[in-house]
């Protein structure tokens, strides 16, 4: 027998053994350390979504009301989602979020965080949809978010300080956007 061939066998089962190693050790490590955990929950797919700004719908020009429409996808639970509402004009640059959805009556100060004044807070003058409690707390196709921009924290009239109205929604398990309206009025 050759001295060559001898040495082969070992070799090659060292390096098998090595391999075997390495693969259980990644794989208790992905258990033991909580690898998968970290991975976010994937977002509702909401294939369309229309939007709208309404100026005017009164005599006294003070109604600015918001509507996002879902058009087509999967229902979300309202509880799921935040609304990011910005504002901006040449001397203006202020933005609410409306978290803890739906809220619990028809006053939602307590669900906007930053500027509480571009987002009306009370439902009484525009019913706000959806995003109180009034109704199926979830948002399917068919169905509309409405709430008001208060025209004391941005005017969207001629003449008024802002110029642009971005609406955002939030998918929060997965921090994920599912809607992104932009009205230049």
């Amino acid at each position: 027998m050759n001295q060559q061939d001898r040495a082969v066998t070992p070799v090659i089962s060292t390096i098998l053994m090595v391999a075997i190693v390495i693969i259980l050790a990644a794989a208790t490590s992905v258990f033991f350390l909580g690898i998968t955990e970290d991975i976010n929950e994937p977002a509702p797919n909401v294939a369309d979504t229309t939007g709208e700004f309404e100026l005017e719908t009164d005599r006294s020009r003070t109604n600015q009301i918001v509507r996002i429409t879902h058009q087509a996808g999967e229902d979300i639970a309202v509880e799921e989602i935040e609304i990011v509402v910005r504002a901006s004009g040449p001397s203006l640059d202020t933005e609410a979020r409306l978290v803890d959805l739906p809220a619990t009556n028809r006053y939602i100060t307590g669900n906007i965080q930053g500027n509480s004044g571009l987002v009306d807070s009370d439902s009484a003058i525009v019913p706000m949809r959806i995003i109180t409690d009034n109704g199926p707390n979830t948002w399917s196709a068919g169905r509309t978010i409405q709430f008001r921009i208060g025209t004391s924290e941005a005017d969207f009239d001629e003449g008024g300080n802002a110029d642009k109205l971005e609406v955002i929604i939030v998918h929060t398990p997965s921090d994920a956007i599912i809607s992104k309206n932009t009205f230049t009025p």
